[in-house]
């Protein structure tokens, strides 16, 4: 065998021992052998390494099964700290996670209509630049900053060409942040970052393939194929909300027509109801809003709901129709073990979901009886942000905990 074949071993063998030590609360060696199939000396060697760079550490002893007690082991999740961002049409949210994902400190702002591109990135960098004051003795164990943001993302690049949700266009997010921080930054699709935080903390745990729904103001999705992130050929997979459920429909913003987030979004919702109660007022919508209909939203809609009005529930209905009709199209591509809901519309949606299930068990039977199992997500509203760190701890991961260097402020820079 050649020692590049050995070098090639010997770093799988570690990466996958890491990744052994991050998913389990503690474990010993023995079983740490077991797991991974690698003899005792090996395990030791790896440990040995993991131990002196601080990314495993010694938490006392284990039951005896005859002879010694074994010495138990746990990965050091403050060993390094991970900065994630998530920017959507309503807020900005920076968290400092540690290496479990654990939030150490979060800063939220509320984006106003009035504001720039400009003007939210030197919010957000003025953000992570508060965090790393407020963490002086982490500032140097940070391993990089990970970006969700709605729209047609390019990861690779950092570019994002489309955001309809914050009405941007041609904006070379990663440059904008690489003028401030010097190491590794990773932009990424919002809907992505909250799957694969849902993969890492929260439904997806131990699931090879699933889709992720994310029904809120309009439609995101993200598809798992063998425990990763679909992309597709051009890194716009996933975008359930643009599948066409009404040939010759509503014109979008997309440039198409009929696409399911114009009649199952949060926004849909209230717009359609909007229209229903204008023709007729006999509706608890009109009385909940005093005849303002510009004051109707999903909340509104649900609250009529809730209470029995048929105008809201008929607005539901349909809704949930559409939705079915775009989620099945889906399940009969791809054949998921599990649907993961999230997004205001499904939080605050019993009824809604209700209707789904129901419109999709009688229609799509057979896909139900395939045993698909369809849950709401982790619920955390930090989800965004987390799953957005996760590509930066995905990375140290998969490199055994191997470093080039962690992230580093770059003076006169922008947030400066």
């Amino acid at each position: 065998m050649q020692k590049g074949d050995n070098n090639l071993i010997n770093f799988t063998n570690k990466v996958n021992v890491l990744n052994l030590l991050w998913s389990e609360p503690s474990i010993y060696r023995a079983e740490i052998a077991r797991c991974t199939s690698l003899s005792i000396p090996t395990v030791m060697k790896i440990i040995d390494d993991l131990s002196a760079r601080g990314l495993v550490k010694e938490v006392g002893k284990g039951v005896s099964s005859g002879g010694k007690p074994p010495v138990m082991l746990e990965f050091n999740k403050s060993a390094y700290y991970v900065i994630g961002v998530d920017i959507n049409e309503s807020w900005t949210e920076v968290v400092l996670v540690n290496l479990l994902l654990g939030i150490e400190e979060k800063r939220i702002q509320d984006i106003r209509i009035t504001d720039t591109v400009d003007s939210v990135i030197q919010r957000v960098i003025k953000e992570i630049h508060t965090i790393l004051e407020h963490n002086s003795q982490k500032a140097d164990r940070i391993l990089g900053i990970g970006i969700g943001i709605p729209g047609l993302i390019d990861p690779k690049r950092g570019y994002i060409s489309y955001s309809p949700e914050m009405n941007w266009r041609d904006v070379n997010m990663k440059e904008l942040f690489c003028k401030n921080f010097d190491g590794e930054i990773v932009i990424e699709e919002r809907t992505r970052a909250m799957a694969s935080a849902e993969m890492r903390i929260g439904r997806a745990q131990n699931v090879k393939n699933f889709l992720y729904v994310n029904n809120s103001s309009g439609i995101g999705s993200a598809i798992v194929m063998n425990g990763k992130l679909y992309y597709g050929n051009s890194k716009s997979s996933g975008r359930l909300g643009h599948m066409v459920v009404e040939k010759d429909g509503l014109p979008c913003n997309c440039g198409n027509h009929g696409c399911l987030e114009l009649y199952a979004s949060g926004n849909a919702i209230a717009r359609i109801a909007r229209q229903r109660v204008k023709e007729n007022h006999n509706s608890l919508i009109y009385d909940l809003v005093f005849g303002d209909l510009d004051k109707v939203d999903v909340y509104i809609v649900f609250e009529a709901a809730r209470n029995g009005d048929r105008t809201a529930l008929d607005v539901l209905r349909d809704a949930a129709e559409y939705l079915a009709m775009a989620v099945s199209s889906v399940i009969n591509l791809m054949d998921p073990q599990l649907i993961i809901f999230e997004g205001k519309v499904c939080r605050i949606g019993d009824i809604f979901m209700g209707m789904f299930e129901q419109a999709l068990n009688e229609r799509y039977a057979k896909y139900i009886e395939s045993e698909i199992e369809i849950v709401s997500g982790k619920g955390s509203s930090n989800m965004a942000s987390i799953g957005a760190a996760t590509f930066i701890l995905e990375r140290f991961l998969a490199t055994g905990g191997e470093l080039g260097r962690t992230l580093e402020l770059v003076e006169n820079g922008m947030g400066e």
